[in-house]
């Protein structure tokens, strides 16, 4: 068994890639398991990946340097219940200080015969450009240290969402890139392209996992207000329709969402929903810019099942409001009836790991 660590911020699109990679390894035959990982409980993208026949587990309630113990047992549970040869492990986006933390103790001798790969760091190429000019990101400097020691620990960069900016400057930026990190590779990427996530897969079987590197040093001070100034909102809903206009509902509420996110100045790491209904089920990705559905679509039936998540740099009762207030919002009218089934909001709490190998 090989596992792969893919990290990165939230938003970069380590899902995407992850789900795709997955196709694309069992369509050339190879088994896959993949490992998920939230501070939340509800996630979106464990389900939408086990519907896709993939074998999946999931660490909640905390990243993976703080549950190194349950994350070695949710790979062995993977391994006895369907045998995979490549793992996917994608700790949480505001996760950093995974070489020390994770990929170095798994990397310690094992009977068992696996093999850990290079740490993959996904990054939003609009995220990257501002950086390699020397430009803030829309976050606070505590925020942004995250998404810097994220770059700096990386055995390979994914400069992901190539497809959002012209091909000319999405390539002058894989230049500057490399010239910045001459030490590490540099993939130029588009993750619902099969070429692209071909040419990240053989990378990544082919690195060195490079568990005998020094570890980068990290400011725990600042990394704990970084993470501790996110807000996490997690709910789920059922929608009852009295008649079969679930396509119209569902845009509602992508809009609604969008608005109570982006609106107001706060700074969004990711909005993501999954819809299930009669016909089958669809995650979307909801940006301040357009929505990505991944799934089947359209909406059909009567009968409507929401997971949402969001992440964002505000108070988590800020951010739970104003998408409470979205929600009824899309939902009222006559003939729809809709229950809250979980919610929570909340903010990560100071990471403690379990285990540093400097």
């Amino acid at each position: 068994m090989k596992i792969h660590l893919v990290g990165g911020f939230l938003g970069s699109g380590k899902t995407t890639a992850i789900i795709g990679a997955s196709r694309l390894l069992k369509s050339r035959g190879i088994s896959v398991g993949v490992v998920t990982n939230d501070q939340g409980r509800f996630l979106v993208d464990t389900d939408v990946i086990r519907s896709l026949g993939v074998a999946t587990a999931e660490v909640t309630g905390g990243c993976f340097c703080c549950n190194l113990p349950q994350l070695q047992k949710m790979i062995e549970q993977l391994d006895q219940r369907a045998g995979p040869s490549v793992v996917f492990a994608e700790p949480v986006g505001s996760c950093a200080d995974l070489v020390a933390t994770v990929l170095k103790p798994m990397a310690a001798p094992s009977p068992l015969g696996r093999i850990v790969g290079p740490l993959s760091v996904f990054t939003d190429i609009r995220l990257l450009r501002q950086r390699l000019f020397g430009r803030p990101l829309p976050f606070s400097e505590d925020v942004q240290y995250i998404f810097d020691t994220q770059i700096e620990e990386a055995q390979i960069i994914v400069v992901n969402k190539s497809d959002l900016l012209p091909d000319g400057v999405a390539r002058e930026i894989m230049e500057r890139a490399r010239k910045r990190y001459p030490a590490k590779t540099v993939l130029l990427q588009c993750s619902l392209e099969s070429r692209d996530l071909s040419q990240w897969i053989d990378t990544i079987d082919h690195v060195d996992g490079g568990a005998g590197r020094a570890a980068v040093a990290v400011d725990y001070d600042r990394y704990a207000r970084g993470e501790m100034g996110l807000a996490w909102y997690d709910a789920s809903l059922t929608v009852d329709l009295s008649t079969d206009n679930g396509r119209e509902v569902t845009q509602r509420l992508i809009d609604e969402l969008r608005a109570a996110a982006y609106d107001g100045g706060r700074s969004v790491g990711h909005v993501k929903m999954r819809v299930r209904h009669a016909g089958g089920s669809f995650r979307l990705s909801i940006t301040e810019e357009a929505v990505t559905p991944m799934g089947s679509h359209p909406v059909a039936g009567k009968r409507l099942d929401f997971t949402i998540n969001a992440r964002a740099e505000d108070s988590a009762d800020g951010l739970s409001f104003a998408i409470r207030e979205g929600v009824a919002r899309a939902l009222s009218g006559d003939g729809i009836v809709w229950k809250l089934l979980n919610e929570e909001a909340f903010h990560p709490l100071r990471p403690e790991p379990f285990m540093r190998m400097p």
